[in-house]
This record gives C-alpha cells, structure tokens and sequence, in this order.
C-alpha cells in the first residue's frame, strides 16, 4: 500500500496514465491526491476527469483555478480564453454528472497521520492548520448549494481580485472569494499579506514580494503539498513542496509518495504540452 500525491495534470491524460503505470499504481491497495488543475490547457480533459471519477475510491482530488474556472465558463459567465480546452467537458453526454462531481471536491485534505496538508496554491502564512480547514468549508458550502439560483450567482462572483487582503472580519462573498483566491491563486505576498495577482514568475527579488512559503507560517510544522506554480517548478522550502513541474507547458508531471519521509519522487516528461520555449528558463528541472 502506498500514497502518492500528484502535481497538476491539465488535461495531460496520457502522461498521468504513464505516471500512473511509473509508479505501478493498484487502485485496490493505493491512494493518490491530486493537487488540483485537472482541466484545461491540456488535450484530453474529458478523459482525465472520467478517470479520475471511475477510481473515486483510490484518487481523490482537490479544486484549482482552472476546475473552478470550468465550472464558472459552464454557467456562462465567461467565454473561452486563448488555450482553454473546456469545450470537450462542456459538450459530453454526462457533463452534468462531470460538474456534480467537480462542485463536491475539497479546497483542501488534510493527512493528521502524516501531518500533511495538500492544497492546490498554498494556506495563508497567517492561518493554522484547523483555521483553514474551517474557512476550506466555508466556501465549499457556497460551491454544493442545492439551490441552482444560488449557485449560480455564486459563480458568477467567484472570482476577482478583491479584497486582497485578509480579514477575519470580512463577510459574504468578499469573505469567500478571499478564501477561494488564496487556496487556487496564490503565489506572492506583498509587505502586508495581501495576495498579488500580477506577477507569475518565480520574483524571489521583486521588491515588496516574497512568495508565500517563505514566511514564517502559522500552520508550521505541518508539511504543505501544493502546485499551481509552473515557473517555480518542483521546489522544497520551510515544510512546504510545490510538484507543479510543468507538464502541459513540454515539462513534468510529479508524483511523491508521502508514506515516509524523505519522499520518494517519481516523474514522467510531457509528450507534447504547449510550446512556450521562451518560457522554459523559468522551470526548475
């Protein structure tokens, strides 16, 4: 029996079946966590997230930008974007069961045996452990709210850069979209913790930011797994490890196997990904 935690897969369902059969995963004995980013970009969305529903006993997900994204553009709030490649979940005969299942996965998951916490862009430095958790419920009840008029104007105010600084005062959607933002979004903090949206390299030197893992976090000792960083790339520091590696962008993708420490990482080169050359001396590999 082992438990592998996965980096983001963007549709690439051929280099997750590689990595898959890399690292000899038994659905019966095994347990994966995927970091979020199942979708888009990538060519082969659809067979990603039927795969991943099929073995919903043995992997088990959590929500990135990119998912949460789909299921705004499947309201019809937003249109496609240059690169998107949602058109294949929009247009399958059980999309319907695709988007039940997407709304019900978590922000988070949260290993107390491991004392792992696996999450898509990061946990606020300012936030404990059970903190998040708490505030990862609050904005996946808005997500699973049986009520289609709610959802749907939930959707429509998901997502935006405000407020970008966190309080626990904040109420309402502002409350929840500083939730979501900082669970699929984040990478860099200015002076006051407040999330920038802006900057997408690794800017360890850009003035007034310092990524999020590089402050002293309340949440510490506890090991943080994320992804959502391509251009950082497989990075370990202060307890946390990012294993986006960049597969749909001709990179990586990840696994490591979190049953001991030090973990064992196993990964597989991108078939095809998207061409971003210009782009690969920002990858860490």
């Amino acid at each position: 029996m082992a438990t592998y935690v996965i980096g983001d897969i963007h549709g690439c369902f051929d280099e997750f079946i590689d990595l898959l059969e890399t690292i000899e995963f038994d659905p019966q004995q095994d347990t994966i966590y995927l970091v979020g980013d199942l979708v888009n970009r990538g060519p082969k969305s659809l067979e990603t997230i039927e795969y991943i529903m099929q073995n919903r006993d043995s992997i088990f997900p959590i929500l990135g930008n990119h998912d949460l994204s789909y299921l705004v553009y499947a309201e019809g709030h937003i249109g496609l974007r240059p690169r998107d490649t949602y058109e294949s979940l929009l247009n399958a005969p059980n999309r319907d069961e695709i988007i039940e299942y997407l709304r019900h996965l978590p922000l988070m998951i949260y290993r107390q045996d491991l004392d792992i916490a696996i999450v898509h862009a990061g946990i606020p430095p300012m936030w404990s452990i059970e903190e998040a958790l708490g505030y990862a419920k609050e904005a996946e009840a808005y997500l699973r709210t049986f009520n289609k008029e709610d959802y749907h104007e939930f959707t429509r105010t998901m997502f935006g850069n405000t407020p970008s600084a966190w309080s626990p005062d904040l109420t309402g959607i502002d409350r929840i979209r500083y939730i979501i933002n900082a669970f699929t979004r984040m990478r860099l903090l200015h002076e006051d913790f407040a999330l920038d949206f802006e900057t997408k390299e690794q800017a360890f030197d850009a003035e007034g930011l310092t990524p999020w893992f590089s402050i002293l976090r309340k949440s510490s000792p506890t090991q943080i797994i994320f992804g959502h960083w391509a251009s950082l790339g497989f990075h370990e520091e202060n307890a946390t490890l990012c294993i986006d590696s960049g597969c749909v962008w001709q990179g990586e993708m990840t696994a490591v196997e979190i049953s001991s420490y030090p973990f064992k990482v196993a990964q597989v080169k991108s078939n095809a990904g998207i061409d971003i050359t210009h782009k690969k001396d920002t990858l860490l590999f």
